[in-house]
């Protein structure tokens, strides 16, 4: 059995993979072109048929909308299309960037989910949600309760044939009323604050790109995907560059005014941010590069 995805999709995927017993080996990994590092549909067609030829099961496919690294995000009705086609399973794993799309304007980077079989986003990582809360979206949760129901005496709804039972949708038995964190979300701030809050971080995150891109130090690595992007402070010849940002992601951690993580883009490291924080303001970003030119600077 077969499973399609880039190298941009969160690394619960991974997990799954091993969990549900298909194996690593079997995460075909398809290359990514692009601004946003979206899987190549005429490489992920060509995968697809020539497991068929060899064999092998092809089964579903892994689509990404705002890969926790760099923002990574296919062209989902593509992508869709090709599941289609060969009849295969279509997940949209949109874990942050999904909370986006309560912005009609964003809503453009997830064309074609309508047609996905299941989509999962999390409110916990942008919609300001406590931890944990995510949500998922079925095509038709009658696959899961066929895989996953079990219906001891004791579990038995007697007189109430028809009833909706959670449980048989996911693993866990038990399931806390994650809900009511939303209920409760929307009834305190309201639809329009949230949105008015991830276009601010949106807004926020292009304007610190831009501004670093001005500095002659430094270079933008991965363009903004909605609030993330990812730069690389410049070094002097013979100064190993890896080496050079992994301390300057140190440093601006020890010093305590903002917090950074790194990645890798095309194996060179890179330094990700990303506004998300519920409360940050114009000027938390506005110190942000202000810590991060200075920070940099006296490493050099």
């Amino acid at each position: 059995m077969r499973v399609y995805s880039s190298d941009q999709v969160h690394t619960s995927i991974d997990r799954a993979i091993w969990v549900s017993g298909i194996g690593e080996a079997n995460l075909v990994r398809i290359p990514v072109a692009g601004r946003f590092r979206a899987m190549q549909t005429a490489a992920l067609e060509a995968a697809i048929v020539t497991d068929r030829e060899n064999g092998m099961l092809p089964a579903g496919i892994i689509a990404s909308v705002g890969g926790t690294s760099t923002g990574g995000t296919d062209d989902v009705a593509a992508v869709g299309a090709v599941a289609k086609r060969h009849g295969l399973y279509l997940h949209v794993d949109a874990a942050w960037a999904g909370s986006a799309m309560i912005c009609p304007e964003f809503r453009h980077f997830w064309a074609g989910a309508e047609h996905a079989d299941s989509i999962v986003f999390n409110p916990h990582k942008w919609l300001g949600a406590q931890f944990d809360c995510s949500m998922q979206f079925v095509r038709q949760p009658e696959d899961l309760v066929r895989t996953l129901a079990i219906k001891p005496e004791f579990l038995r709804t007697h007189g109430r044939d028809g009833v909706i039972n959670y449980s048989e949708w996911s693993v866990p038995l038990g399931r806390r009323f994650r809900a009511l964190k939303l209920w409760f979300l929307l009834r305190a701030h309201g639809l329009e604050n949230l949105r008015t809050m991830i276009r601010n971080h949106v807004a926020w995150s292009e304007s610190l790109a831009a501004r670093l891109a001005r500095e002659p130090d430094f270079e933008i690595v991965t363009e903004p995907m909605l609030s993330l992007l990812s730069f690389r402070h410049l070094t002097a010849a013979g100064i190993d560059s890896d080496k050079h940002n992994l301390r300057l992601v140190s440093a601006i951690n020890d010093d305590g005014r903002i917090y950074l993580t790194q990645t890798r883009v095309d194996g060179q490291v890179a330094i990700r941010f990303q506004v998300g924080q519920f409360e940050t303001t114009a000027a938390d970003v506005d110190t942000a590069f202000e810590v991060i030119t200075e920070i940099a600077r006296g490493l050099s």
